[in-house]
């Protein structure tokens, strides 16, 4: 076969595995996906015991600093570096990404959420596996200042986690998907849930719904974070009171 007839051939090909394409939900999917596994791989707190420990000399809050790498590589790994790309490949302004969108609906959204969440958090915490699973570090009960370090790292956390689907994913395919991007970043969000206990990785199935669907009214990944970042701080605290009155 002549190569110019092969070649055509494969092209003809291509374009018909591709028909109906477009770069940017493609571009935002694979990124979001390589970006959750780097995360994943080498941004947990097991890496940095395992590679960087080392590095660090003993301190007051040398217990905390897995917790602290944990956190911080969430921040710029699943936050700073996804405006980074929807800026320079997107071709979309970094403001765009962090805009507060509709703040009066969203604050008063996120607040009403949380109040009606609560109580379901009080019921939960006084499961067994929920006592021992929080704080995710012990450390962060060694005194107030560990617990309060904890808890704002913990905060800076989520907004790498939130805006990952809510942000990234959810808006970079909103274009394209409409409101099916609510679902898509729903699988990969309860995916992450993992190791968890299992009812806390089921209702992040309707938690990544209920996120999704309150970032696209707000117009802005933020209120899913101040929503979430509250829930699990009252987690950390839950338990936290739990074994002060057992």
């Amino acid at each position: 076969m002549p190569e110019a007839l092969q070649r055509e051939r494969i092209l003809a090909i291509w374009r018909q595995w591709t028909a109906g394409l477009r770069f940017r939900p493609v571009f935002v999917i694979v990124a979001a996906t390589v970006l959750l596994i780097l995360f994943h791989e080498n941004g947990s707190s097991s890496f940095f015991r395992i590679h960087l420990a080392g590095l660090f000399g003993p301190g007051r809050y040398a217990k905390l600093y897995p917790a602290f790498y944990w956190y911080a590589c969430s921040f710029a790994m699943l936050c700073l570096v996804p405006i980074a790309l929807g800026h320079f490949v997107l071709k979309r302004p970094w403001t765009e990404w962090i805009s507060l969108g509709d703040w009066r609906f969203g604050l008063k959204a996120a607040l009403a959420l949380y109040a009606v969440f609560l109580p379901v958090l009080v019921a939960i915490s006084f499961l067994p596996e929920f006592q021992t699973k929080y704080p995710l570090y012990a450390a962060a009960t060694d005194s107030c200042s560990h617990f309060a370090l904890h808890e704002l790292a913990y905060a800076i956390y989520f907004i790498g986690w939130e805006f990952i689907y809510r942000g990234f994913m959810l808006f970079g395919l909103r274009p394209a998907l409409g409101y099916y991007a609510v679902f898509v970043q729903t699988i990969p969000f309860a995916i992450m849930h993992f190791g968890k206990p299992q009812v806390e990785t089921l209702a992040a199935v309707l938690a990544g719904i209920i996120l999704g669907y309150l970032a696209l009214r707000a117009r802005s990944f933020w209120y899913g974070w101040l929503l979430h970042a509250l829930v699990a701080i009252s987690n950390d605290v839950l338990a936290v009171i739990h074994r002060s009155l057992a």
